[in-house]
This record gives structure tokens, sequence and C-alpha cells, in this order.
């Protein structure tokens, strides 16, 4: 019996050739994808759900009052670091007209536009999504802990606790980007004075002349959409039972599934605001007359 079983265990691995082994993994990643979107999908459902739905527990805390809990860590923690991001990238822009040697007049045009338009929402969106699960992902993964140890009753629904987050870093990133936009623009009016000796009226001048309605409206609809992924998919990475069984008290692995689970949430939401940017390049700047390009009039025949 035991022979016939080790032959037929043997005669499966042989029947499986080794060249399949990448379609195998290729399979798997896009299998744990999708269902990892899932899983995000019908948290956020269960977190709009909470807004609306009154909590059975009298000592549980409020949405809104939870809200503002998050909301002002975020952005404790959000404004030096993306003040730091946006002294680089301030100065990159100016720098650009430096060297280019072309819009030194425009050089207030060139670093307002460039960060209001586009660097403000998608730098601030990535350090917002570096930051974020260092603290979410761990602090769900102990509510999800300490829930199958007490039982449910021992903490908020995952809706609930979701929920303030998600509100929090939907509000927190679009603040976090118009500062950065500030701090940028003020870093690239130094930075012209000193090099090329742009002066402050030229700069702001132009600044003003060049900047659109619009390019306001898409900082703060895209600095929206980059903060709710990133909390959802830190949220979804804290909220999975898979996770939290695996960081059981003692087991010497704990360290590792929580490094594991905020690397990959920050990876993902990274990878998404990519996406939703290039997105919104493609089917906004490209497809929308309006949202074309303002800094240079198309070549006439």
């Amino acid at each position: 019996m035991a022979l016939g079983t080790s032959m037929n265990a043997s005669a499966t691995q042989s029947e499986t050739p080794g060249w399949l082994a990448p379609i195998g993994w290729l399979g798997w990643l896009v299998v744990g994808t999708v269902g990892h979107l899932g899983a995000t999908a019908a948290l956020l459902v269960s977190a709009a759900w909470a807004f609306v739905r009154p909590s059975d527990d009298a000592d549980d805390v409020g949405m809104w009052s939870a809200t503002l809990t998050e909301l002002s860590w975020m952005l404790c923690v959000g404004c030096p670091l993306v003040a730091l991001v946006h002294v680089a990238m301030g100065s990159f822009l100016s720098l650009q007209a430096y060297y280019g040697s072309t819009f030194v007049d425009g050089t207030g045009a060139v670093v307002g536009v460039g960060l209001l338009r586009n660097l403000a929402p998608l730098m601030t969106g990535l350090t917002v999504a570096g930051f974020l699960p260092v603290r979410v992902v761990p602090e769900l993964l102990d509510v999800q802990r300490r829930r199958r140890a007490d039982g449910p009753e021992s903490a908020p629904s995952p809706g609930r606790l979701a929920g303030s987050r998600l509100l929090a870093a939907a509000v927190a990133t679009p603040l976090l980007s118009l500062w950065g936009f500030v701090v940028g623009t003020l870093v690239g009016w130094q930075s012209s004075q000193s090099l090329m000796g742009v002066p402050s009226e030229m700069f702001f001048m132009m600044f003003v002349r060049m900047i659109w309605y619009r390019d306001v409206v898409g900082v703060l609809v895209k600095g929206t959409l980059f903060g709710f992924f990133a909390a959802g998919l830190a949220c979804s990475e804290g909220l999975s039972r898979d996770r939290s069984e695996s960081a059981e008290d003692g087991s010497g692995v704990a360290g590792a599934v929580y490094g594991a689970a905020i690397l990959r949430a920050s990876c993902l939401s990274m990878a998404a605001i990519l996406v939703i940017n290039m997105t919104w390049f493609v089917l906004i700047y490209h497809a929308v007359p309006i949202y074309g390009p303002s800094l240079l009039q198309p070549p006439t025949p």
C-alpha cells in the first residue's frame, strides 16, 4: 500500500514539467491579487455601511471622533515628511529652468503648475502609502488577535475599524498635497532668486497667469483617491484573518508577519497610486480638451 502510494506520488511529480512552474506562480499571483482586491472591496462596503448604522455598543467611540483622532496623527506625521519631499521637488523644478535656460522667465509657472498639476499629489500619495501601513497594519492585526482571543464583542466591527481610517486618509492626503505644494513653491521661489535672480514679481506673476482652477480640482480629486486606496489596502492587510492567525504571541514569526504585511500594503498602495495617476493623465489630460497644455501654445501652421 505504502509502495503504491509512493509510486503514485512520484508519478504525479514526474508528470508536471519544471518549465510549467512559472505558470503556476503566475496563476497564484493573479488569484491572490484578485482575492485581495475582492476582500478590499467588501471591506469598503462594510466601512461605508458603518457610517450610517449606529453602533450597538454604548461604550464604542463614535465614528466621527475616531476619524478626527486618525486624521490628527496622519497630519502630524505627514506634514514634516511631505515638507521634506517637496523641498527637493521645488528646488528640482527651479533647477530645471536654470539648466535649461529657456524657461527662466516662466520659472514660477514651471514650479507652480508642475507641483499642483502632478508632482504634489503624486509624491504626497506615495509618502502616505509609505508611512500609513506602518501604524495601521500592526494596530489592526493586534485588534484581530484580541478579537479572536476574547470574542467578537471585544472590538468594533471591521467596517467601523476601517471606516475612520479610510475617511481620515481621504481628507488628510489632499490637505497634505496642498501643504507640499506650498512648501515646494516657496523653495522654488527662493531657488530662482538665488540662482537666476528672477524677481519675486515675475515669479508669482507667471505662476498666477498659468495656474488654472482645474488644477486645484485635480489635486483635490487625486489626493482623495490616493489616500482612500492607500488606507483601504492597509486596512485590508491589517484585518486579514490569515495574517492575524499567523502573528500569534510566542510563535516567533509575529515580527516577520507584521513586516511582510506592511511591505505588501505599501507596495500595493504605491502601485495603485501610479496606476490611478497614469489613468488620470491619459483619460483626463489627453481626452478632455480643457485639461490640455497650458504653458505652451500648440504650434500653428
